[in-house]
């Protein structure tokens, strides 16, 4: 499987010396002419290298003294092989002899000495234990401010099981009803030879791992969307009739206006604004794709101006948020986050809920949504709002979807009348 292990060298570069997201960079750097065998193994491998980096990392720490770069990350990658996955300790090496070899052939002895080493020393490394901050970080791989930001937002054993969520190796989907309908869309499923499993939201689906689903003629003909069970609960929760007039604030690349599309025959009547040129374009592409009919615009939410106030039923709000509910699945964004991010997201979004609450009707609704567990950018949020907007107030109890409890990514949504 070299050609698997080099694709997988190639995708972690990108991750952590570029970065990348995960999937991305596995989608550029997978040639279209691997088999679906070694696809399948190189992103298992990539993901299980990043999902571990720290404890990688910690372990390799007591055979080595320094590598960088892409020398680095053959040794992760050989470590990962040993440590976690269930790899033949001399095909490991081997294989990780042969990378270095091709991109770093200077290198070849010290990664074969080195892992060779971790082999044969592996049950004697002595990770940090206990409930601390440090033993999480390095048992979870999760940086250090983060488990400490957690430990103290929820205490140890929430934020332990929170951060030792995995994502499913499924990809959840949901049929669009625009264009197909179940007894169709499964027949097709079964076409491609993918399982598939009901999830629970509303045509939604877990399909076998499937890479590249882009590429099917059930994405480009707009059978189906790939979206996360959480995020279709939450446009679910904001109840959007037919009737409705929706204005989706901050929607590229449109899954959620789409989602709503489907959920009433295609009857909600859409405008759809983002304010970076390639996502409005993206969003066009995309609702044209999935056969959804909305207005689309460049625009910034929060400067749309008077004219607009008290023009629509339902506004929704995706505000720009750091993201970290995705982390299961998504691990590169642990690394990349940093503390600052948290503490400048939360005016952005007041300010965007601020701004866009004037284009609600008396008696519509104000939907916010996060794809992050931070109660700093979600209930901080909303109740900075509702104490400043006194004809607001909560429909029902904003609700926080974590991980390790719903099985999908983490998500918070809060849905608001104005009186």
């Amino acid at each position: 499987m070299t050609a698997a292990r080099e694709a997988a060298l190639a995708a972690l570069n990108a991750v952590t010396r570029d970065g990348a997201y995960t999937a991305l960079a596995l989608k550029k750097h997978l040639p279209v002419n691997l088999s679906p065998e070694d696809k399948r193994f190189a992103s298992l491998l990539v993901r299980t290298t990043l999902e571990n980096l720290l404890r990688i990392d910690f372990a390799l720490s007591a055979f080595i003294k320094s590598a960088r770069g892409a020398l680095r990350n053959i040794l992760r990658l050989g470590a990962c092989q040993l440590l976690i996955l269930d790899t033949q300790n001399y095909a490991a090496v081997s294989e990780s002899v042969a990378l270095a070899k091709k991109f770093k052939p200077h290198s070849a002895g010290f990664v074969n000495a080195a892992l060779r080493a971790l082999a044969e020393g592996k049950d004697g490394i002595k990770y940090p234990e206990g409930k601390t901050a440090y033993a999480l970080s390095i048992r979870q791989s999760c940086p250090l401010w983060i488990c400490e930001k957690y430990i103290s937002d929820f205490g140890y054993e929430f934020a332990e099981a929170l951060l030792g969520a995995k994502a499913s190796t499924d990809t959840h989907v949901r049929m669009n009803p625009l264009k197909t309908n179940k007894k169709d869309f499964e027949a097709a499923l079964d076409k491609y030879g993918l399982s598939r499993k009901e999830s629970g939201a509303e045509d939604g689906y877990y399909i076998g791992a499937f890479l590249n689903i882009e590429n099917t003629s059930l994405f480009a003909d707009g059978l189906l969307a790939v979206q996360s069970k959480s995020a279709m609960r939450a446009v679910e929760a904001v109840g959007i009739k037919p009737s409705d007039k929706l204005l989706d604030c901050c929607a590229a690349p449109g899954g959620k206006s789409a989602y709503a599309a489907a959920l009433t025959g295609g009857g909600v009547d859409i405008t759809a604004w983002d304010i970076h040129p390639h996502r409005v374009e993206m969003m066009k592409k995309n609702f044209e794709r999935l056969g959804v009919k909305a207005k689309t615009a460049l625009r910034d939410a929060r400067e749309a101006g008077p004219r607009l106030y008290d023009c629509f039923d339902v506004v929704l709000i995706d505000a720009p948020c750091s993201a970290m509910g995705l982390m299961a699945g998504s691990p590169d964004i642990r690394y990349k986050r940093k503390k600052e991010d948290i503490e400048a997201l939360p005016v952005l979004q007041r300010n965007l809920l601020k701004g866009c609450a004037g284009y609600v009707k008396a008696g519509g609704k104000l939907a916010y949504m996060t794809c992050s567990v931070n109660r700093e950018e979600n209930e901080g949020v909303i109740d900075a709002f509702l104490e400043s907007a006194n004809n607001f107030s909560l429909e029902k109890p904003a609700v926080t979807l974590y991980p390790h409890i719903c099985g999908s990514d983490g998500f918070f949504y809060a849905v608001m009348r104005k009186q």
